[in-house]
C-alpha cells in the first residue's frame, strides 16, 4: 500500500513539473534577432571598381542613345581626336580639356565639373547626359524622347529609418529620382516610364521640370547639393536595391546650327548641359 502511494505521488509531481515547464514564458524565442547594421559609401573614382563592388545600369530611354565624342575643332593629330565621351549609360566622368594637349584650341564652355570628393582624380564620380537617347532632331515633326536610365545599388540590408546620403548636380534641365525595390531584383521594368520592382519612390528631384532661368529655388541644383533619403514603406528588414534614375519625360529633340548644318558644336554644347553626376553615395544604417 505504501509503495503504490509513493508511485502516485512520485508521479503526480511529474505531471505538476511538466504543468509548469509548460507555462514558462518563452516567447522571446519567437523575437527575430537583431540584423547587423549595413553601412558602405560608394565614391565612384574608378567607375569599373563601383561595378565590381555590385552597382549596375541600365537604360530604358526611347529612342536609344549612343555615343558622341566631343571632337576638338583644331586637336593635336599626333594624339587623342576628341576630348570627352558622352556615353548612353551611367558611366565614369569625363577629364577636361587638357590644354597642354591642345594649345591652339579654346575648350567652348564645356568645362567638365569637379568631383565633390575624390582621392584619385578630379573626374571621381558618376554621369550621365541625354545622350541615354538619340536626341538629335532630323525633319519635321520633331519626334520627342524620354529619358530613363537607372544606376543600381548593389545588394544591401533595408531597413526602415536608414539613410541614403547623395551629392548631384547638373548644368541644365534635369530630374533625379531615388527608388527602392525590397525584391532585390535588377528589374526595372520596360520602356521609358516603368519602374518593375522599384516601386518605393524616396526622392523626386525637380519633377516639376523648374528651369534655374526662371525658378531657380526650385530648379534641379548646379553645384554640387546635398541630398537625403529615408527608408520607408518596408514591412520587415529585406535585402534589396536602392537606384538612381535619371528621368525626363516628352523632351524636344536639339537641333544643328541653323547657320552651319556641320557645326556640331551646338550640339556637343547641348548634350554637356544636360550633364548630371552624383557622387559620395553613403548608405548609413540608424540601426
Amino acid at each position: 500500500m505504501r509503495k503504490i502511494f509513493l508511485r502516485n505521488l512520485l508521479t503526480c509531481a511529474g505531471i505538476a513539473t511538466v504543468f509548469l515547464n509548460a507555462c514558462k514564458d518563452d516567447s522571446y524565442l519567437a523575437v527575430p534577432a537583431p540584423l547587423p547594421a549595413q553601412n558602405y559609401t560608394e565614391s565612384f573614382d574608378n567607375f569599373q571598381e563601383a561595378y565590381a563592388n555590385g552597382w549596375r545600369t541600365n537604360n530604358r530611354s526611347t529612342p536609344f542613345g549612343r555615343k558622341w565624342y566631343d571632337v576638338a575643332e583644331a586637336p593635336n593629330f599626333g594624339s587623342v581626336n576628341y576630348v570627352a565621351v558622352y556615353y548612353p549609360e551611367w558611366e565614369q566622368a569625363q577629364f577636361t580639356l587638357d590644354s597642354a594637349q591642345f594649345p591652339n584650341t579654346p575648350f567652348p564652355g564645356r568645362y567638365w565639373q569637379m568631383a565633390y570628393g575624390s582621392q584619385r582624380a578630379s573626374n571621381g564620380y558618376a554621369a550621365t547626359s541625354i545622350a541615354s537617347a538619340s536626341v538629335i532632331g532630323i525633319g519635321a515633326p520633331l519626334s520627342k524622347f524620354n529619358i530613363s536610365n537607372w544606376l543600381i545599388s548593389p545588394e544591401t540590408l533595408l531597413q526602415n529609418g536608414d539613410k541614403i546620403i547623395f551629392y548631384t548636380y547638373s548644368k541644365g534641365l534635369c530630374r533625379l529620382q531615388l527608388w527602392l525595390n525590397p525584391t532585390n531584383t535588377l528589374n526595372v521594368g520596360s520602356g521609358s516610364f516603368g519602374n518593375g520592382d522599384f516601386n518605393i519612390k524616396l526622392l523626386d528631384i525637380d519633377s516639376t521640370y523648374a528651369r534655374v532661368e526662371t525658378n531657380p529655388s526650385m530648379a534641379f541644383p548646379t553645384e554640387w547639393t546635398r541630398f537625403e533619403g529615408e527608408v520607408t514603406g518596408l514591412q520587415k528588414p529585406v535585402k534589396g536595391r536602392f537606384a538612381f534614375r535619371h528621368f525626363l519625360e516628352d523632351q524636344l529633340p536639339v537641333r544643328q546650327s541653323t547657320i552651319d548644318p556641320n557645326d556640331f558644336d551646338t550640339i556637343y554644347t547641348q548634350i554637356h548641359k544636360s550633364v548630371i553626376g552624383i557622387d559620395e553615395v553613403t548608405y548609413k544604417s540608424e540601426h
